[in-house]
């Protein structure tokens, strides 16, 4: 449900900012606006993206037929599927940009978003990226066409850091990160003004089997502070 719940936010945040994106002049001339959707249908992660897929394109074509579009402009769009690989992904863009005028690119992929981060400021498309994406983007000043709707990794990985960190009194000192993940935040915490976040990002990151001590029936995100025997 709460995955549910995120896809639908990235949906209508993005129309909602498509709304913003057609000007009141391009309204007046435009009878739809575009909408190029990068979904991966096939690939390694399509048991994910086609979920994703069906429930954005049925969002569209809801605003379409119960508000009539975006202020009076109805919504086209076109699936290209990328298989989540960065070269389909980019070939998808170059496809479709010219069809864009200035809509919204969601690559969902983090390469491909690396990838098209450098093609968007040129051809005046943004990038939707909801959850995921270049952390450098969370400053409007450095990629100006890059939205990070909900933070990216990097923030999603120290607030479960936080989280952990809470859990255990303030002290990871002997603890270790088994799964590998978040290795760049926990690095990044050491040039932290924060002491405490200091000590913590000396949690040792051990890629072997653990004892999951912060997961089970309290629903806590799987982490783990000791190896198995």
């Amino acid at each position: 449900m709460k995955i549910r719940s995120l896809m639908m936010a990235v949906a209508t945040a993005t129309v909602g900012l498509s709304g913003v994106v057609v000007s009141t002049a391009a309204q007046a001339q435009a009878k739809e606006q575009f909408f190029p959707v990068l979904p991966y249908r096939t690939g390694a992660y399509a048991p994910n993206g086609v979920p994703w897929a069906n429930g954005y394109a049925d969002y569209l074509k809801l605003i379409n037929a119960r508000d009539g579009g975006i202020n009076g402009v109805k919504i086209s769009f076109e699936e290209c599927d990328t298989g989540y690989a960065t070269d389909r992904g980019v070939e998808c863009y170059e496809r479709m940009k010219g069809k864009a005028q200035g809509a919204i690119f969601q690559p969902l992929s983090t390469g491909i978003t690396f990838a098209l981060t450098e093609k968007a400021p040129g051809d005046k498309n943004s990038l939707i990226t909801g959850g995921y994406g270049r952390s450098e983007s969370s400053d409007g000043g450095v990629f100006k066409w890059n939205f990070p709707l909900m933070g990216t990794y990097w923030s999603g990985a120290d607030i479960i850091m936080q989280h952990i960190t809470k859990l255990e009194n303030g002290n990871l000192k002997g603890k270790k990160n088994c799964a590998g993940v978040p290795r760049q935040p926990v690095r990044q915490r050491a040039h932290s003004s924060d002491a405490g976040a200091r000590e913590n990002a000396r949690l040792r990151i051990e890629p072997v089997a653990c004892h999951c001590t912060w997961c089970g029936a309290k629903g806590h995100l799987a982490a783990s502070a000791s190896t198995t025997p």
